[in-house]
Parts: C-alpha cells; structure tokens; sequence
C-alpha cells in the first residue's frame, strides 16, 4: 500500500495512548507491545512514561498518560496531569505519528465525556487530530453487534468524535491478547494515517522541543561527570583488590518491586535459568554456582508493588525480605536493588524502595548496588544519562548507594563481558568495604521462626475447624438449580475477574466498574446470575454517597434477592485495619443479618505460592481474621489466571449451597428503602470519624517525629559535652591523653574493639568523679526546696544546644521546676519567684556554695521563664517539660484542637530534661536555655500529679 513509502517497517512507530481514567490505556499499551510493560488495574497512572518493544519486526515506542474522570472538564484535572499530558509528546522525540484516544466499549460516551475528551486535547493544540484516531477497549463487549452499529447506537456524541478523527477507529480486546491480528490491523491503520499525512507526525512545539534540547545538553554534561567520578573511585578501590585476599565465596541477594527483572536477572548472571521469571517469586529462594571460577549464591526474593507503602506489603512478603539475608550465611556481601531502566523512578518509588530496606536493617545501605535492568532499552544512552535524565528520585537512590550501580541486558546473554563487569564492580565494593557482609541478625530470625512455628499452628486448628464444618454441613446434599449472587469489596480487589471466572467466559471488563452490572449464565447445569458492584476506597475520605448507593444498588437486581454475597479480598496485598473498617462501614448498612449469607473469596491465588490459605489467615493478623469470623468461616481462594468451568468453581458452588442449606434455603432480602436511609446515615457518621482518626494520626505522626527529633538533639549535645570534658582535662593535665588519641594507630580490628571499651571505660570513670564531687560539694548539708510552676508557653525550638523561644507560635505545655539559689538580695529581680508561702520562699533562697555563677537572674512563675539581668546569683536548676509541638524549629502554625481539655491532652507527652547550667552560660540568653547535657544529672526531685491535667498526661 501507499504507507509504505512512508513508514518502513524497520522503522520507529511512536504511539501516545489519551483517555479517561480506568479507560484502559495502560492494558492496551500492554497488548500492543505483546507484554506487561504498563502497571495496570492496581492504581492510576501517575507520570507520563513510555516503553518500547519490537512486534513483528517493528520497533514500537508507546507512551502511557495521565487519564482524567471521564465526565470533568479540564478545571477539575489537576495541573500536574495538564503538565504530563504536554509532556507526553516529548516522551518519544521528535514527535509521535498517532495519538490513540481510548475509550471502553462497556461505559457510555455522552456529552460530557466528549465535551471532556475536546477540552484535554485542547493541552496539545488544534493539530492533534490531525494524528488522532480512536483506540476501543473492552472489544469483546460487541458480542455479536458490529462497531458500526454500535457506534450508530451509541448517538450524536460519539459519532461527532469518530468524524473529527476522520473515520480513524479500531477495536481491541485487551483480554485477547494472544491474538495478534488485533494488533497487526491497528499498526496497518496507523500506516495509513501516516501515509495521509504525507508521511510526517506531530512537531513538537519549538519552545518544548528547545527546553528538551537544553535539559539533554545538561544531562549529558552532568553524566561525563558522574562518569568521572565513578571511574576514579572505581580506580582506587582496583588496588584494594589487588592487594587483598579474596572471599572464597560472593554472596548475593536480589531485592526490588515485583516485575523488575529479580530472577531474570539471576539468570543472566548464573548463566542459565535457575530462577522462574515468569511464574513470580513469592518465597525467597538460593542457589549456587560457580561464575568464572569464583562461587556464587544468589538469593531472589519476592517484589513489591513498585508504588506501595510498606504497610501495603503483606507480612509474608516482609519476612521474607528479612529471612533472605539468612539463605546466605553468615551473610550477604552485596545487596543487587532491581531497577527496571524502562520504567519512570518517581518519589514514590524511592519511598517505597527506603521503606523495605529497613526491614533488612543495619548498614544495608553500605552493603547495595543498584541493577539496572533492560537495558537494552537505553539504546545509545550511557546509564549515567539515564540515572541522570530521571531525576532526583532516581539521583538520591544512587547516592545512597555510594554511588555504585551497574546496567545488565537480560536479552543479550550471549554478552559476558557485563557480567565480567558486574563481578568485578561487587568485589571491588567488598574490598572497600573490608571484605565485610551485612551479617545475619540471630534475634530476627528467631523471631520469625517463633512467628511461623505459632502460624503454623494456629492454621492447622483453623483448617481442622473448617474441615468438621463442611464435613457436616456436606450431609444435606441441597442442590440449587438457579443460584443468584453479588460481588462486592474495595476497588482492584479482583471482582471483574472473579466474576468472568465464575461465569467461563469473558462477561466483566478489565477496567474498574463505576456501576453495578448483571451477567447470567448456565454453569455446571445451574442457571447463575451474577451482579458485580463497583468497588470502595478503603478511604473513607474518597467514597461518594452517589458511589456508596449504587453499590448498595446490585442487592436490588436479582429479586427477591441474591443467595450469597462474595466478599473478595485480594491475598497480594496486607489487610489492613483500614480495610477491615472501609468493610465494616459498607456492610453495616446491610444490617448484621448479611453476615449469614456472606463468603470471603480470595483472589490472586497464584501469589501464594506454596503458602497455604489459612496460613495467610493467620499472618495477617487479626483485622483479616475478624472477617473471616464473621463470615463463619467459610472462605474459598480464587486464581484468576486458570479460570473456566473448573475445580475452584466447582468447590465455590457447593460452598454456596451448603451455606443456603444452613439458612433453611433463605435468600438475603434487605429492605432497600431501610439501606439506602442507613448508607446516608453512615456516610455522614464516616466523615465525621475519619476527620477524627486523620487528626489522630497526624498527631501521632507529629509526636514521633518530635520525639525523634529531640533525640537526635539530645544525643549531639551529650557528645558535645563530653568532647568539651575531655579537652578541659587534657588542659588541666597537660601532658595527660585521651586513650583515643593513643589507639588511633591500631589498624586491627581487635585494636578497635580494645580503644572503644578504655574509652568508654576512661568516661564513665570521668563522669562518675565529677559526679560524686559535686554531690559531694553541694547536696550533703542541704535539701533542696522545690518550686512548681504551670505555664501555658511558645512552642521551644531545638538547635545546636539550646533550647530557643519562637514566637511566631502559640503553644502549651507544662513546666515544672525544682532551684537551688542564693541572690545577692532578696526582692527585686527575684519578685517573680514564687512559692507556695513567704516563708517557703525565704526558705528556697538560702546560700550554697555551688562551683557555677550565672550572670543574670531567672524569675519562675506568671506562666513564663524570664531574664531579668539585673543581679547575679548562683543556681543549680531542674526542669521537667511537658510539650507537643507541631514541628521541630523554624516558625510553627498555631496548633487546635476542638475545646481546651483536649489541647492539653494533647499535649501529653514528657520528655525530662537535667540541665547543668556551665559558668559560661546565662539562664535565658538569646530568649532561651543554653544547656549542656552530660552523662550525668543532679539527684531526683519529687514528683507529683496534678490534677488539673486529663488522664494519661503522665506525672508532672
């Protein structure tokens, strides 16, 4: 044809994916490139990305987009997704040849969807539809109809889109994708689009195409630079091998998010597959060899989902991350972080990335190197160009791994060289590293073990509970000849699979439901009607009322009611007590009477592995096993990607019929006006409860970080105060040396050992003479009076060994203090001081003789802490404060609770401080306390509860 004098086959056709959310751009560009390149159904895509690929001998570059809700205009998207869609042209340079505007056959297209569609491609100009065809998901939704006639039935709207695109359309089933017609007939029709525009694609825009221009002249500059500097470490790390024996052994454990390329990786470098790549790894596995005469065991591990938080991982999944260091005994020398090349690194990425590897501990960081895989996609593009092309994200990660790194290409096994390399990048990080290994934690394991050995258990009792349950309930041999049933759980929890699973045959699409849809079919000779519901956030603060009554809806379409309600639960990803709440809320609705014909369904049942169910049951811990309690424990475990008429349906059936025996044949039959009344009751009663767990938490997230933050601060001053007591005894004794000095020449590993225990031993020493001399000098004649203050203050601020007043805040919290003073008179500047009577306070003001003057006056009371400079007195002080700031230094926002008691009980917790105040140090200078912390502190005063404060504010 005609486009063949314009796009060669062995050319680059570069493809740009557009649509609304859930549309199913992201599955589509998988069944375009014949693989899983785009996370899809788990969660939104976020950046603009691109992969490519080669398809019958063409080389593909496609890009995947931010999508926008359907029916919003362009107000209502968010400027970071306008940003992406602009720059998604500069994702394949120097432009795409066709812009694929995706829409599902299973949603309608209306007004509003179009009026929404026109306004986002309005981003990229009025000459986007010149290269703009339209892409239709969900093809097996047409059934017997033509996309004629359903474009014809569909109305005005989609009619007008298909014309401005110029009759450019095509059909896929994203669930065919073993088909390859489907995507061979969608390149010819871009062939002819391209051919029609005389062979050009879209320009981008000169002043996009020049910044683009300008950031590549920087990353390269900055890439030869960080090449440089790798070259240069790498070059002094040679000699240490050099000159060091090496590990009779290299140990190596494969870490990084699920689909990374672990265990492809793990093949390349043992030079034959051990490891299966496509199966997944969901138990952490070793194996050795030898690579070039030097023996290798390497440890794959199972991944994470690339964008989720920690919490999100379930705990089998983090112990064994924690278990994996334990393969390889007594430990790793090296930490491989999976890195796909292909694949945008965003902030969320390194969170998660930082996250799991602290579940390792220790220096895990001094023991890993990045591994960047597919890196054969980086084409002429040096890794350094890459690492830095992605970002800070990407940028932050290499530095924290002392910037070592390496690029593997897992297609081309016949290279040896970058394995050569590899090998020796990990043995030149040992030597540099001492020839250490991150070594096992014994504790941790042994935890762990303890923690299996009790799962173990406890699902051995569940699964023998469950057996004698179904045993009994197996006599009644209820056969339903027409069986009715509603799926319903939070969104991506794998209910449109489950549901095709049921059924046999493709019936619910991929992308996520927005409304309740019913399928029937003859299954195992039953008539099977099955409702699939759209799912909830586990977020309360993301549901809608209109989305919560149309889940309630699908109860209302099979009267006189569904048999059985199937919970599903997705078993690849922690349940947490958010999730069980999010539950509990929706069903709530449905009275406590829907428990009785509820069962959990399990999905994902090919991430367990070798893993029994009831084993998951149990490690999840107790949010997952209230469910499955209130469920009766009937559960059944699903795996999608064997679906059909087969076993697991069989077994789901008969579950289904056993549990309507059980309830003397009764359906579950609501009253839907009583349903309704209640989802608008709990929507209002959720709203107002999440604010009040979001408040919660967010103090909770404050307050550890205060806590962290005053012991960081704590522990720099007590170092700063030793330093300061060593070198003033040095000064004292003049020829005498600390032992540190001394050791500094020990090279050995024993020498270190030895200077760390006589130093620690030379400052205890220290500490404890200094101690009992001012004990002794001070507190034998005299016991101190105390004096107790409540004050409503200014948040204080840390910082370098003082403890400052800011006052752009306001902030409360309790102070109390205990002082030993002798003003040169009484009155004046000490008229603030106060006491519980003048006797009391003729009493505090007694002479002692203390080594330490000040040289201003501190008055106590009227809720502040003052300077008065106008006598000099000698003091030794005692303060206990009583604070929760909401931020540590600079200018902090007023804090609010809802009434006064509960500002206080806020403010609950305590951190004591002794202060020593030196000769050099003024009370209350620069509007604060100059202290310094030793190892020691002055003798414990009293302490006592006041009442005043709610309970569980502690002692003050």
């Amino acid at each position: 044809m005609a486009s063949e004098g314009f796009l060669l086959e062995d050319d680059e056709c570069r493809i740009i994916l557009l649509g609304g959310r859930w549309g199913g751009k992201s599955s589509a560009g998988n069944t375009i490139l014949g693989e899983h390149r785009f996370d899809s159904g788990r969660q939104r895509t976020a950046t603009s990305d691109n992969r490519h690929g080669t398809v019958s001998g063409r080389k593909l570059v496609v890009v995947d987009t931010p999508g926008w809700k359907g029916y919003l205009s362009l107000r209502e998207t968010t400027a970071s997704d306008k940003e992406q869609i602009k720059q998604s042209v500069c994702k394949c340079l120097p432009g795409p040849h066709a812009f694929l505007l995706v829409i599902p056959l299973d949603s309608g297209f209306d007004e509003e969807h179009k009026r929404s569609l026109v306004d986002h491609l309005m981003l990229l100009g009025d000459r986007v539809w010149k290269y703009s065809m339209v892409l239709f998901t969900c093809g097996d939704w047409l059934r017997e109809k033509t996309i004629e006639e359903h474009i014809k039935a569909e109305g005005a709207s989609l009619q007008w889109l298909i014309e401005k695109c110029r009759n450019r359309f095509h059909v896929l089933s994203n669930k065919k994708k073993e088909d390859p017609t489907q995507v061979t007939q969608l390149l010819e029709k871009i062939d002819e689009m391209v051919a029609g525009n005389d062979g050009g694609h879209f320009e981008v825009d000169e002043r996009t195409h020049q910044t683009m221009l300008k950031k590549n002249r920087e990353v390269k500059a900055k890439a030869e630079e960080r090449k440089l500097e790798t070259d240069r470490r790498r070059e002094q790390l040679r000699g240490l091998v050099q000159g060091r024996e090496q590990p009779p052994e290299l140990r190596v454990v494969l870490l990084g998010s699920r689909n990374a390329g672990k265990s492809a990786s793990g093949n390349t470098i043992l030079d034959r597959k051990e490891f299966d790549s496509k199966k997944g790894t969901s138990k952490s596995v070793e194996k050795h060899v030898h690579v070039e005469g030097t023996a290798i065991t390497i440890v794959d591990t199972p991944g994470w989902w690339k964008s989720f938080s920690v919490r999100d991982t379930t705990k089998h999944g983090k112990q064994e991350l924690k278990r994996s260091v334990s393969l390889c005994r007594p430990g790793p020398h090296v930490f491989l972080l999976v890195i796909d090349s292909d694949v945008a690194f965003t902030e969320r990425h390194g969170e998660a990335v930082e996250e799991h590897l602290q579940l390792i501990g220790g220096p895990v960081w001094r023991h890993t190197m990045i591994l960047f895989s597919r890196a054969d996609w980086l084409g002429a593009k040096s890794i350094e160009q890459h690492i830095e092309g992605e970002g800070k994200a990407l940028q932050g990660l290499v530095e924290k791994c002392g910037n070592r790194y390496h690029a593997l290409d897992n297609k081309n096994k016949d290279n040896k060289a970058q394995v050569s390399e590899l090998l020796q990048k990990i043995k030149e990080m040992v030597a540099g590293n001492g020839g250490s290994f991150h070594a096992v934690d014994e504790k941790a394991l042994q935890s762990i073990e303890e923690g299996r050995k009790e799962v173990e258990e406890n699902a051995k009792k569940r699964t023998t509970k469950v057996k004698e349950q179904r045993k009994r309930s197996q006599g009644t041999n209820y056969y339903l000849p027409e069986m009715r049933v509603v799926l319903m759980g939070q969104k991506s929890s794998g209910k449109n699979a489950s549901g095709t699973t049921i059924l046999g045959r493709e019936e619910f699409p991929t992308t996520e439901s927005v409304h309740c849809e019913e399928k029937v079919g003859w299954v195992l000779g039953r008539r099977l009607t099955v409702i699939n519901t759209p799912g909830w956030c586990d977020n309360p603060a993301q549901c809608t009322l209109e989305q919560d009554k149309e889940i309630m809806k699908g109860l209302s379409l099979c009267p006189p009611g569904p048999h059985a309600l199937l919970l599903v639960i997705p078993v690849d990803v922690a349940y947490t007590e958010r999730h069980q709440r999010a539950l509990q809320d929706h069903l709530r609705c449905l009275g406590e009477e829907v428990w009785r014909h509820t069962i959990v369904l399990f999905t994902y049942g090919d991430r367990l592995g070798t893993t029994a169910l009831e084993e998951h049951i149990e490690r999840e811990g107790w949010p997952l096993q209230w469910v499955v309690e209130k469920c009766g424990n009937r559960y059944h475990l699903f795996d999608n990607k064997s679906s059909g008429t087969s076993n697991q349906v069989a077994e789901l059936l008969e579950n289904i019929e056993a549990m309507v025996a059980g309830n003397d044949e009764e359906q579950f039959s609501p009253d839907m006006r009583q349903v309704h009344c209640e989802v608008e009751n709990t929507f209002k009663r959720k709203a107002t409860e999440e604010m009040k767990v979001s408040f919660r938490e967010e103090m909770n997230r404050r307050e550890q970080e205060f806590e962290e933050e005053w012991s960081r601060r704590e522990k720099e001053l007590i170092e700063k105060f030793e330093e300061t007591l060593r070198a003033t005894l040095e000064k004292d004794t003049g020829k005498r040396k600390h032992p540190a000095c001394r050791l500094q020449t020990l090279s050995s590993k024993e020498g270190k050992v030895r200077k760390e225990q006589r130093q620690k031993q030379e400052i205890t020493k220290i500490i404890e003479d200094v101690t009992a001399e001012l004990g002794k000098r001070n507190w034998q004649d005299q016991q101190t009076p105390q004096m107790k203050t409540s004050q409503d203050n200014k948040p204080p601020q840390l910082g370098k060994g003082k403890v400052s007043q800011n006052s752009s805040s306001d902030f409360r919290f309790r102070m109390w203090t205990s002082i030993d003073l002798y003003p040169p008179s009484i009155g004046g500047s000490t008229g603030h001081m106060q006491t519980e009577n003048s006797a009391d306070r003729q009493h505090a003001l007694r002479r002692m003789s203390w080594p330490f003057s000040t040289s201003s006056a501190t008055s106590v009371g009227g809720g502040k802490v003052s300077q008065n400079s106008s006598s000099d007195f000698r003091c030794r002080m005692r303060t206990s404060i009583d604070l929760y700031p909401p931020s540590i230094g600079g200018s902090t926002g007023h804090m609010q609770t809802e009434n006064s008691a509960d500002r206080q009980h806020a403010l609950r917790r305590r951190k004591k401080w002794s202060l020593f105040i030196s000769s050099a140090t003024p009370i209350g200078q620069d509007s604060g306390i100059h202290s310094r912390l030793g190892s020691f502190s002055t003798p414990e005063c009293q302490v006592e509860r006041d009442a005043s404060l709610p309970p569980g504010t502690g002692s003050r």
